[in-house]
């Protein structure tokens, strides 16, 4: 296959992509299919090496051709405008900069996502007044991190540039979420899975619902029903007082469950893949013994409030088939569990963080987690 180059206006000689030149025409309003066609004819039209300006030509030539002028011109005001291209690791494939991925890189300090998507903006226009259309990752985290500690501080250039590194450590990342019936765990452990990048998440009522389906009710009955019903279910425990009763079968399932989130974060670290496990299960403490295997960052989600804990069930109901007949009537127990886990929490010295404002929530977890990972890690701005 012939190789293709193209030169800019500084002199600099980068590879020929026909995927960015089909970014370009999409923009124009043609379909993939057809951007793809006039790629593809672009790329037949030319070997060696052409200077943007004559690609430039090229292009507008064909368009006009099949589409008409109005489509050609669209073309020449976007390249106008100057595409920042950014180079991979190779150094010969080129991506196009994009001001979402970067805001999302952004959002990983801790930073709002209006903030965010400002300083993504800031950063391209930092680039296009400097004529520098063709640019390295590391430039934008350059630039990316001079600006937070500009307009934020530096702890934020600080926690940007940690989670750009991540890597690069020799130990997987795993965050453990723990907390209550209805405190907005998962939609937690969700978003912080998208804005930190990590892939591979975990339910401890996913992994309880599985050993439902392997261990008979008969022989471990207390994953059959749920955590704030565990002791009801358990013979040893029928009289005990019903505080006593509850606690007790939280922790029976609890124990019983945590045999299969560890084999869950063995798998993990086995294969050097962060992970965010969330649950009711996870009781502040549990994995100490993995410290040296992974860095793991446990907290606490809590809502103090009851009356905007108990509005949560009613607002989950409308969202999916789970009544909250069944929660609002369990309420007590569920938050004698809270109770005892926030006391366990504040033993071990593990974070809780109150759920009111889910944007608010979202962004102290993220700074939570990340200056305790730098704590641990170290990192120099």
């Amino acid at each position: 296959m012939a190789k293709r180059f193209v030169i800019d206006s500084s002199g600099e000689k980068y590879p020929f992509s026909k995927g960015v030149l089909v970014r370009s025409l999409t923009r124009t309003g043609l379909s993939v299919e057809e951007a793809y066609e006039v790629a593809d004819e672009v790329a037949s039209s030319f070997r060696g090496t052409i200077t943007s300006e004559k690609l430039t030509e090229l292009v507008y030539n064909i368009l006009k051709a099949k589409f008409g002028k109005s489509f050609a011109n669209r073309y020449k005001s976007l390249v106008k405008e100057g595409e920042i291209l950014v180079s991979e690791d190779d150094g010969k494939t080129y991506v196009p900069f994009s001001r979402g991925i970067l805001a999302s890189s952004i959002r990983s300090a801790g930073v709002d996502v209006q903030e965010a998507f400002d300083i993504a903006k800031e950063v391209a226009e930092h680039f296009r007044r400097s004529a520098k259309f063709h640019i390295s990752r590391s430039e934008i985290r350059d630039i990316t991190s001079k600006l937070l500690k500009k307009r934020l501080g530096k702890e934020y250039a600080q926690r940007y540039l940690f989670w750009r590194q991540t890597k690069q450590l020799s130990k997987p990342i795993i965050i453990l979420i723990g907390g209550a019936t209805g405190v907005g765990k998962s939609r937690l452990a969700a978003e912080l899975a998208g804005i930190l990048e990590i892939n591979r998440m975990a339910s401890t009522d996913s992994i309880r619902e599985v050993m439902r389906k392997m261990v008979s009710k008969e022989f471990v009955p207390s994953i059959h029903v749920s955590s704030y019903e565990a002791g009801d279910v358990i013979y040893k425990y029928a009289k005990l007082e019903r505080k006593q009763k509850i606690l007790y079968g939280f922790l029976d399932q609890v124990e019983k469950v945590l045999t299969g989130v560890e084999a869950v974060i063995q798998r993990a670290i086995k294969e050097n893949i962060s992970l965010i496990v969330e649950g009711i299960h996870l009781i502040p403490g549990i994995f100490e013994k993995m410290k040296n295997k992974a860095h793991i960052v446990h907290i606490i989600l809590t809502t103090f409030d009851e009356e905007i804990h108990r509005s949560r069930f009613r607002s989950r109901e409308k969202m999916s088939q789970r009544t909250s007949k069944k929660y609002l009537r369990n309420f007590g127990a569920i938050r004698l569990i809270q109770d005892f886990l926030y006391r366990t929490a504040h033993e071990k010295g593990i974070p809780v963080i109150e759920n009111i404002d889910f944007d608010q929530t979202r962004e102290k977890a993220l700074e939570v987690i990340t200056d305790k990972l730098i704590e641990e890690v170290g990192i120099k701005v």
